[in-house]
C-alpha cells in the first residue's frame, strides 16, 4: 500500500504515529528504516508531537521507581511502569529532569545518565567531578538541570557542585565547580564566572524554553527570587516574583504549558511540613514581572486529604487548558477545575513513592550525535571505567 502513495504523504501518515510503531516499521524496508533514523524525520515526527500535544505523558520518578502516564485526549490514569538504567554505576534511581523525550537520571554517588525512554537508549555520563580520589572530600550537589539549546542544536546538563576536605571532623578546605555537559561534543565544560551570591532552594532546575529555573535568595537580603540560566547563551539573569512574593516564603516552580508557574507556600511551617493553602501564579510574558497572574488557590479540603505540603501544576488538558493536574506533595495527583473553579481527587492516582512530576512527550531523538542513540551497555561499561577512584569517595 506504502509503495501506491506518494512518499510526502507516507512521511506524513508515519510521522503522526507513535515511536513504538516506529520501531517495528524500521524493518518493513530499508526505505524505512532509513527515514525513520533520518534526523529530518526524528525532528519532524518531535515537532509534529509537539504541535498537537499528541503522544504526551507525565513522568513521575523517585528512588528507585519510574513511572508514566499518558496524557493524549483525556486523563488516562493507566500507569505503566518504566525501568531504570541499572548497568550504570551502582544503578541510577532518580529522575532530575527532561526534555524533547529524553530523560536526565542520576544516583547517590553522582553518576549521570541521559536516556530515551520510548527507545531504551541512553547515554552514561562521564564523571567529571574534581578530586574525588581524595578519601576525605564530600560532595553535595547543590543545583543541576537538563535541556535543550536550539541555536546549536545541542541538549546540555548545567551542574552545580561543593565540595569539602573533612579530616577528623575539621573542615579543611571548601570548593565549588560549575560545569556544562554537552551531548553533542560529549565533554564537560567548566564555567569560571557563574555568581555565587544566591542561595538554592531546590536543586532541579525547571525548564522553561531553552531556560532553567531554581528558586532562589539573595545572601545579602533573602529575598525571594527566581535565578535563570539560558542554555543557548549560556549566562544567568534574574527574574522578579509576583508582587508581594518577594519576601521570605517557600515556593515550587512549574512548568505549565510553557509558561513559567510559581506555586507560594502560604505560612509553611518547616516543623510540621504543612501549608495554610496555596497559590498559583503563572508568567503570561517571559520575563515581565507585571506579566504575573494568579492562575487560583488551593486549601487543605476533604479532597486533598487534609492538610499538605504543596501542590505544583503538572500539565492542562481537555480544551484549552480548563483542568490542571496537580502534584501533591509528589504523592499523587489531583485535578483542578478552572472553570468551576473546585478540586477533584483523581482516582487510583497514588505514586508508589515520593518523586518528581514532569511532562514528557515520545520521541526518537538519539544521543549520540547521529540522532540514532546506537550505545548502550557498551558505553555504559566505557564510561564506568572512568568512575575508577569514586567508589571510595564518601558522600553526604
Amino acid at each position: 500500500m506504502a509503495e501506491s502513495l506518494p512518499w510526502d504523504i507516507v512521511v506524513d501518515i508515519l510521522s503522526r504515529l507513535p515511536v513504538k510503531d516506529l520501531l517495528r516499521y524500521r524493518s518493513v524496508s530499508k526505505p524505512f528504516r532509513s527515514l525513520i533514523d533520518g534526523p529530518d524525520f526524528i525532528k519532524l515526527h518531535l515537532k509534529y508531537s509537539q504541535r498537537t500535544t499528541s503522544h504526551l505523558g507525565v513522568v513521575f520518578g523517585g528512588s528507585n521507581f519510574l513511572s508514566w502516564v499518558d496524557l493524549y485526549g483525556a486523563l488516562n490514569l493507566t500507569v505503566r511502569r518504566l525501568s531504570y538504567p541499572n548497568d550504570i554505576g551502582d544503578g541510577i534511581n532518580f529522575l532530575i529532569g527532561g526534555c524533547n523525550g529524553l530523560l536526565a537520571l542520576a544516583n547517590r554517588d553522582g553518576d549521570m545518565a541521559i536516556w530515551n525512554p520510548s527507545t531504551k537508549r541512553y547515554w552514561a555520563l562521564p564523571v567529571s567531578f574534581p578530586g574525588l580520589s581524595h578519601p576525605s572530600r564530600y560532595f553535595h550537589l547543590v543545583m543541576i538541570g537538563f535541556g535543550y539549546d536550539p541555536i546549536s542544536d545541542d541538549y546540555k546538563l548545567l551542574r552545580k557542585i561543593n565540595l569539602n576536605d573533612q579530616e577528623k571532623g575539621q573542615d579543611l578546605g571548601f570548593y565549588s565547580e560549575v560545569a556544562i555537559y554537552s551531548v553533542k561534543s560529549k565533554t564537560w565544560k567548566k564555567i569560571d564566572d557563574f555568581p555565587d551570591h544566591f542561595l538554592y532552594r531546590r536543586g532541579h532546575g525547571v525548564l522553561v524554553g531553552h531556560t532553567l529555573h531554581w528558586e532562589a535568595n539573595r545572601k545579602s537580603d533573602l529575598s525571594n527570587l527566581i535565578f535563570a540560566f539560558d542554555l543557548a547563551v549560556e549566562d544567568h539573569r534574574v527574574l522578579a516574583m509576583p508582587d508581594g512574593e518577594d519576601v521570605v516564603c517557600c515556593s515550587r516552580l512549574a512548568n505549565l504549558g510553557g509558561c513559567l508557574c510559581v506555586a507560594v507556600l502560604r505560612n509553611y511551617n518547616p516543623y510540621s511540613k504543612k501549608s495554610e493553602r496555596v497559590d498559583v501564579w503563572a508568567m503570561k510574558e517571559y520575563g515581565v514581572k507585571e506579566s504575573w497572574i494568579k492562575l487560583f488557590t488551593v486549601e487543605p479540603s476533604e479532597e486533598t486529604g487534609g492538610p499538605f505540603c504543596y501542590v505544583v501544576p503538572v500539565a492542562s488538558f481537555k480544551g484549552g487548558g480548563h483542568q490542571i493536574l496537580l502534584d501533591l506533595d509528589g504523592e499523587r495527583f489531583l485535578l483542578y477545575d478552572m472553570k468551576r473553579k473546585r478540586i477533584e481527587q483523581v482516582k487510583d492516582s497514588t505514586f508508589p513513592g515520593k518523586g518528581n512530576t514532569l511532562v514528557c512527550v515520545e520521541s526518537l531523538i538519539g544521543i549520540d550525535g547521529d540522532d540514532q542513540g546506537q550505545n548502550t551497555k557498551k558505553q555504559a561499561k566505557t564510561n564506568k571505567n572512568d568512575q575508577g577512584k569514586k567508589e571510595t569517595t564518601k558522600k553526604r
